[in-house]
């Protein structure tokens, strides 16, 4: 009998490069694949992995290496020397994040997840001791997540090499190049088409599973693949004209195909029509805190019968992000999940008028007089009068809530535990409180923190480790996906079925309907700022504006989503003052060298990863631009 061992090369384009020590043994001390899979337990061991933080990485848990959780004008975090690297321009094949203590590198990662589910097809038929229909279950997630690997590669590097076999180490040397943007979509979507029926459940029970996709959850991808494959970036972007494979293929579409759109809206349609999904609303007489708390639910939630809104949720533990998105004065690390100003005047008005500008805030500086939906007296006027969405996801100066089970003996809080945000620069969450993990801009993330969180130690440890499901996609976002294809497809021919979409987002989280006519163009806009502020922090907002970058450095688009608000990071200076009043300031330097170019809207490949690629088949493997 042949033996096959455990070569843990990324041998399927020729990587050298383990990410984690398991993947760094002696191939001699590792199983044989005769061993594992002859072993109900063993294969199922195997089977699990593919899901694990060996590849698929927590969002929040990591989310202080992650590039698209922060590296976005929602942010100004720049604790993390990465987040400056990639916000200033600075990020290089060779100084890929800057630092990355986790080995993020996602080109090595997911095809190390690639091979992973290959070994698996490869090798299952051979466990007898599995039944017929749990294997045909395991093998139909293991090709969907191969194919799902394939695609977390496709939007962070563009066109990649498709990998549909492991190799062995006599194939090591095997050339391949990348395939086209359209081969690699068109595969994806074969790969999706045959899983969702052969073998895919349509549900889970969550009291047995947690975070396993179903068919919902591979439409719902082929939905976002979809939009982002007919938007500017991709279709038909004349600056990768010269983007090529050595035979002279261009691997990115040069010609726009409007069909595209339409593709993006069945798509999106497709998983709308589903019975299992619904938006969270809150109850028809709900009040403004109620409104608040439905939405900060929609991603912390788990359960068909209490989230009928999340597609795919991924288990996150919230221990690390809840430290570093409370202010220190609930025992995290000073909110040193910083956001910028910019962001945070996006979000509309309680009318749901759009925010005026900076300028206006601080020209002529108010303060509230007495509590409202949100707020409490002696709160800058920029803060009072917001939507919902706003108090459910940011934390801001002058803020009174609770993350603290009662202490009466704490003075950082009130008997019921609750005190007031101070971010002001000598207040107990501020800047000058302490040396080390800081609040760079008067505002912390408070999305994805769970409404029974409690952050203390030694009473609230329940809560501080609970897993959460972090939305790999949900309803809303598929919402926004079809409203968005169907806009730029149809125009204003089809502007009543676009409003109802936009309009159910709007109205779920407690914002008046748009009424009215409105050109494409108009409609665009409303899209795009809906998508900015209801899939914040929802690591969408990195991919967007990227695919929203059509031709680079000459458009428009480049300069408005892109360019500009990675070179103009806005943030707050809070001083308190002896009489008890504050002084705000508008501060615009924290990025002086901020730069971007038109390269940097898809990710380097690691330079040794690159030039192992080279060495072996003679072809140029970085990523274009680098």
């Amino acid at each position: 009998m042949k033996k096959n061992i455990v070569y843990l090369l990324l041998a399927s384009v020729l990587l050298l490069t383990g990410c984690a020590n398991y993947l760094d043994q002696d191939p001699e001390d590792l199983n044989s694949m005769d061993k594992i899979f002859s072993s109900k337990i063993e294969t199922t061991k195997w089977y699990n992995r593919i899901y694990s933080d060996d590849f698929m990485v927590q969002e929040m848990h990591y989310s202080g290496q992650i590039p698209y959780f922060w590296c976005t004008d929602e942010s100004a975090y720049i604790m993390e020397s990465f987040v400056r690297n990639i916000a200033e321009g600075k990020m290089s094949p060779d100084n890929y994040y800057g630092y990355t203590g986790y080995n993020l590198y996602f080109f090595v990662r997911y095809y190390q997840a690639i091979r992973h589910c290959n070994i698996f097809l490869e090798n299952v038929d051979q466990c007898a001791e599995l039944g017929e229909i749990d294997r045909r279950t395991m093998k139909a997630e293991a090709r969907f997540m191969r194919a799902y690997y394939h695609y977390l590669l496709l939007r962070l590097y563009g066109p990649i090499p498709i990998a549909e076999t492991s190799r062995t180490a006599d194939q090591i040397a095997t050339a391949q190049a990348r395939n086209t943007l359209t081969e690699c979509v068109n595969w994806i979507n074969k790969e999706i088409d045959w899983v969702c029926e052969n073998g895919m459940p349509a549900a889970r029970d969550e009291k047995f599973t947690l975070g396993l996709p179903t068919i919902g959850a591979a439409r719902a991808i082929q939905s976002r693949m979809a939009l982002m494959v007919a938007s500017p970036l991709f279709n038909g972007n004349t600056a990768y004209k010269n983007w090529k494979n050595n035979d002279g293929t261009v691997l990115m579409p040069q010609t726009y195909d409007k069909e595209l759109w339409k593709t993006a809206a069945d798509a999106a349609k497709t998983v709308i029509d589903m019975p299992e999904y619904k938006l969270l609303k809150p109850a028809a007489d709900a009040t403004f805190d109620e409104i608040v708390d439905n939405y900060r639910a929609v991603t912390t939630t788990w359960g068909a019968d209490k989230n009928t809104e999340i597609i795919w949720g991924h288990p996150n533990s919230v221990q690390w992000y809840g430290m570093c998105a409370l202010p220190a004065r609930w025992y995290g690390w000073n909110g040193r999940y910083s956001l910028a100003i910019g962001m945070v005047n996006d979000f509309f008005m309680a009318d749901g008028s759009v925010s005026r500008p900076l300028e206006e805030w601080f020209s002529s500086k108010k303060f509230s007089t007495e509590p409202g939906d949100g707020t409490i007296a002696n709160t800058f006027w920029m803060f009072v009068g917001r939507e919902p969405r706003f108090y459910a996801s940011v934390h801001f100066p002058n803020q009174r809530l609770s993350y603290a089970y009662e202490n009466k003996t704490d003075s950082y809080q009130d008997s019921d535990g609750y005190g007031v945000v101070d971010f002001w620069y000598s207040g107990l969450s501020g800047n000058g409180n302490t040396p080390g993990d800081k609040n760079t801009s008067g505002f912390s993330v408070r999305k994805n923190i769970p409404l029974d969180y409690r952050s203390n130690k030694q009473t609230g440890e329940a809560t501080r480790m609970l897993n959460v499901p972090f939305p790999i996609i949900r309803l809303g976002e598929v919402y926004l996906n079809y409203a968005e294809a169907m806009n730029e497809y149809y125009g204003e021919a089809e502007q009543d079925e676009v409003l109802y979409y936009l309009n159910e987002i709007r109205t779920r989280a407690g914002l008046p309907a748009y009424e009215g006519t409105y050109s494409q163009e108009d409609m665009r806009e409303m899209i795009r700022h809906e998508r900015k502020i209801e899939l914040a922090w929802e690591c969408n907002r990195y991919f967007d504006v990227r695919r929203w970058a059509e031709a680079f450095a000459g458009s428009q688009l480049y300069q408005q989503y892109f360019k500009i608000p990675c070179e103009r990071l806005t943030v707050m200076w809070i001083t308190k003052n002896p009489d008890d009043t504050y002084t705000y300031e508008r501060r615009t330097d924290l990025l002086r060298n901020a730069s971007t170019q038109p390269r940097d809207v898809l990710l380097p490949i690691p330079e040794t990863e690159a030039n192992n690629l080279y060495s072996l088949t003679n072809k140029r493997w970085q990523n274009s631009g680098w």
